[in-house]
């Protein structure tokens, strides 16, 4: 789902990725449109990135308080990051502030049974995680003007069977937890 919406990018839309690692998703974004942005925490990711992809334009951000214009970005994506920022409520919030269309969220349903069994066997506690976030949480915590386009859960690792299974399984058996959020018109 994460690529298939970055494909739809035109070339004059901005692009801005919260928690962009080391640019995977810049780079994608750089084959449509020509202003892409990725914020990162981590100093050693940042600077990887930018190596890696130097038409994108990098920087140091805290997502709690990002150093951007309101409705400065077409596309936000915020992937699996959330549940490691201190205030992920305020962070939410700064999403929606510097987004004028779309944003695309993704958060890892830990609450469910996947990820405790996961953990559990694998030895693994929080994995850095201050929150255990799913959709009621992002939804309950919208700002006016914004409403969910797109809804889908991922269930297990394979494409495949997600596509058969969809949503039905619920968040208490899935992995992940994909929101499309649109501004209204």
């Amino acid at each position: 789902m994460i690529v298939k919406r970055i494909n739809l990018l035109e070339k004059d839309d901005f692009f801005l990725e919260i928690g962009s690692a080391q640019g995977y998703f810049e780079g994608i974004a750089g084959k449509y449109s020509k202003n892409v942005f990725g914020g990162e925490y981590n100093f050693e990711s940042l600077q990887k990135a930018k190596e890696k992809f130097p038409k994108a334009v990098f920087v140091g951000l805290n997502a709690e308080k990002l150093p951007f214009k309101s409705n400065a970005f077409d596309f936000v994506l915020c992937t699996e990051v959330l549940e490691h920022v201190p205030d992920w409520e305020a962070a939410f919030k700064e999403l929606q502030r510097v987004s004028r269309k779309k944003i695309l969220v993704t958060v890892p349903l830990e609450r469910g049974y996947i990820w405790r069994t996961f953990s559990k066997v694998k030895g693994m506690c929080t994995r850095g995680h201050l929150h255990k976030l799913g959709s009621p949480e992002l939804i309950g915590g919208l700002g006016r003007g914004w409403k969910v386009s797109e809804y889908e859960l991922v269930t297990t690792p394979s494409r495949r069977i997600n596509r058969r299974i969809k949503t039905r399984l619920g968040e208490k058996l899935s992995m992940y937890a994909m929101l499309l959020l649109e501004k209204e018109e």
